[in-house]
């Protein structure tokens, strides 16, 4: 089975919140949402977060990558949303992941600077850059949860994980992800009073 692999990037339109868990706090709530609908729609992929812009791969069927394509030009959470790369691959890059989210600051930092670039700006990347921003996202461990790995994988490679593993990992993660979530629901509602 063949699968489309989408890259694309957009600049944030809030304002980032201080947050003490490490994850800006409106990110926090898109990828609460993306783990629970990438997962309804056979989606996996990656995201990344920094200095006001989102890079983001999906992979999946075609049919849900156009779908969320839609979707993704009607939210008002990003502008300037532009697509990077749409390809075909044989294998998902990030099969155990319905969105993984890597806050790499030195990691990204290291890798921008190694490459002639002072910030994270994804509309100034070339292609060469973003493919070694996809392979940093890739081979980093997920700032929620990360999953114990049973085989090494790079790009393209099969996952040698069973579906109950599987299983497990997602339920844990949304576990994790809803108290976090929770938590900012109850600290937004104490904040009122």
């Amino acid at each position: 089975m063949a699968y489309t692999q989408m890259i694309y990037i957009s600049r944030s339109t809030f304002a980032p919140a201080a947050s003490t868990s490490g994850i800006e706090p409106n990110v926090a709530k898109i990828l609460t949402k993306s783990r629970i609908n990438n997962r309804k729609n056979g989606l996996v992929g990656v995201l990344y977060y920094g200095n006001g812009h989102f890079f983001q791969c999906i992979e999946g069927e075609e049919s849900a990558i156009d779908k969320l394509y839609e979707t993704l030009l009607q939210d008002e959470r990003h502008t300037d949303l532009k697509m990077l790369s749409s390809r075909t691959i044989n294998h998902p890059s990030f099969a155990d992941w319905s969105m993984k989210y890597v806050p790499l600051e030195d990691e990204m930092n290291q890798l921008l600077k190694a490459n002639g670039y002072s910030s994270f700006d994804p509309y100034q990347f070339d292609q060469a850059m973003t493919h070694k921003v996809l392979d940093l996202l890739f081979s980093s461990n997920d700032a929620i949860f990360s999953p114990k790995p049973t085989v090494i994988q790079s790009p393209g490679a099969e996952a040698v994980v069973s579906k109950a593993e599987q299983w497990l990992r997602w339920a844990q993660a949304s576990v994790i992800i809803s108290v976090f979530a929770l938590g900012l629901a109850l600290a937004a509602w104490l904040n009122t009073l």
